[in-house]
């Protein structure tokens, strides 16, 4: 079975399968639940793993000084897979605010600002993302090059901006950017079944489907 979502709810595991989908989306009444859906494949695929907490604690040093930090915030978390991570999910998330099936040639950078315009719209700080240089600095440097373009630096530091001057926060980046998708899911369960919010929904579950069966 090819799921459309697979996540863990009250301890419980949730598959969602194609035709699940395809059934849900023929009525109206079942927009919360389409809703669910679609948030838990956006926040389990993409950012999920970085709001993973463990107990695990190891002694190491740092500037000459023993100490105990958390295993995975300090050696295992990293603020370029983060960005990687939040990158792919942007262009994913555009799809389904335009319903298309894939993004059109050299359409990227809008597509990013797409999304950037939904979180202005919804006042999130990502807004300050809008009409930048983040498509080309950020998401091509890491995914083609492992790195940052335009002498962008990378943090996690939490008392830091989410971006300040040429210093892009990854941390703060992700938080802001799993609160727009409850936001968008928000959107799903309150807008009516007619708006272009779900036409565009629906359109892109459409193609996930028909993808899934090629």
């Amino acid at each position: 079975m090819t799921s459309f979502a697979r996540y863990y709810k009250d301890k419980k595991l949730e598959e969602v399968s194609m035709d699940k989908m395809e059934e849900l989306i023929r009525n109206k009444n079942n927009k919360v639940e389409i809703a669910e859906h679609v948030y838990e494949r956006l926040y389990t695929r993409f950012l999920k793993i970085f709001d993973f907490g463990t107990d695990q604690e190891i002694d190491c040093t740092k500037n000459g000084q023993e100490e105990w930090i958390d295993i995975f915030k300090k050696e295992y978390k990293n603020g370029f897979l983060i960005l990687a991570s939040c990158s792919l999910l942007i262009e994913t998330f555009a799809a389904f605010l335009t319903g298309e099936n894939e993004t059109p040639r050299g359409e990227s950078p809008n597509r990013f600002n797409k999304v950037f315009e939904y979180a202005k719209d919804k006042k999130s700080p990502l807004n300050i993302f809008e009409n930048s240089e983040y498509y080309r600095a950020i998401r091509c440097g890491i995914l083609h090059q492992g790195e940052t373009k335009g002498k962008f630096l990378v943090t996690r530091e939490k008392e830091k901006k989410i971006l300040d001057g040429k210093i892009i926060n990854a941390y703060l980046f992700h938080v802001a950017l799993k609160k727009l998708l409850i936001s968008y899911k928000s959107d799903l369960e309150n807008k009516e079944w007619n708006s272009w919010i779900w036409d565009a929904c629906r359109q892109k579950i459409r193609h996930i489907i028909a993808n899934s069966r090629d």
